[in-house]
């Protein structure tokens, strides 16, 4: 039996500036250093409360998905805001760490790990917090999005872990032409390098296609997604021989028409770029 399961990601202590508006102090306060022009930055490590409200958050998360899996996050923490927050300098000169932000962002992810250790369920992160050396389980999945990650992965896969990949399939990076094209070349169990060994290659589990939503939304969403994402989708379930783009070509040009047929905007794949019956907007 076939089934879909869906992961849900609560990306902390960054990507959490909306979370403020609900949980007073929740947030580190830094006036004129915070996200986005706010004057809030990531989660406030120092203040032993987020930790009950985090654990909650999980726990409440964890029993609505029945894959047993939770994406903890952990990706594009920015220090700007806590160097100007007086109450985290202080706490960090109390405990020896002053000017050393990865050493407080540590202490962060760890106490994180700690909490959903005790809730039975697994866990992936994204490559930083991997790449912070912490006592990770030897079942946690390392996610890389970065140019370098055919490094994690050789590293990740040499101590036993799985990874995924999406550093190739950022569809809300616009290119010019046809890219779907370098979608579809890229391998995430090619070879991280001349050492690596079929074992650490099959502890690579696949790859996910991302369109994160900064300049997205409901009026660009689905031709900005099809049909590219159409690319690397056939690469993740295709045999690694299978890698001409020339040969996806006819494909990917017959199911964006398929798709207009059926109507959804989904842009044009080649530099023909012509259906039969054309997408139309309804009103």
């Amino acid at each position: 039996i076939n089934a879909e399961y869906g992961i849900p990601e609560l990306d902390t202590p960054g990507h959490t500036l909306s979370w403020g508006h609900a949980l007073p102090g929740f947030l580190t306060h830094c006036p004129h250093h915070g996200n986005i022009g706010s004057d809030y930055g990531p989660i406030d490590p120092t203040n032993e409360a987020v930790y009950p409200v985090v654990r909650n958050l999980i726990k409440e998360v964890t029993t609505l998905f029945p894959s047993n899996f939770i994406h903890l996050g952990g990706d594009e923490v920015h220090y700007g805001c806590w160097k100007n927050n007086e109450n985290i300098t202080a706490w960090m000169a109390s405990h020896n760490i002053s000017g050393d932000y990865e050493s407080l962002e540590r202490y962060y992810e760890t106490k994180l790990l700690n909490i959903v250790s005790t809730l039975n369920t697994n866990y992936i992160v994204w490559e930083e917090v991997y790449q912070h050396k912490l006592a990770i389980r030897p079942q946690t999945i390392i996610h890389a999005w970065l140019p370098k990650w055919k490094q994690v992965f050789l590293n990740a896969t040499s101590e036993g872990h799985r990874c995924i990949l999406s550093a190739c399939w950022y569809l809300n990076r616009i290119s010019y032409g046809e890219d779907w094209r370098k979608f579809y070349q890229c391998d995430p169990r090619s070879p991280f390098n001349a050492s690596t060994t079929w074992e650490q290659q099959q502890l690579v589990l696949g790859g996910t296609i991302c369109m994160w939503g900064e300049y997205v939304d409901n009026t660009n969403v689905l031709h900005r997604s099809w049909p590219r994402a159409s690319a690397p989708a056939e690469r993740l379930w295709s045999a690694a021989e299978i890698k001409d783009p020339d040969f996806m070509e006819p494909r990917i040009e017959a199911h964006r028409c398929r798709m207009a047929f059926r109507g959804y905007p989904a842009e044009p794949s080649t530099k023909r770029g012509f259906c039969q019956k054309e997408f139309e907007w309804r009103h």
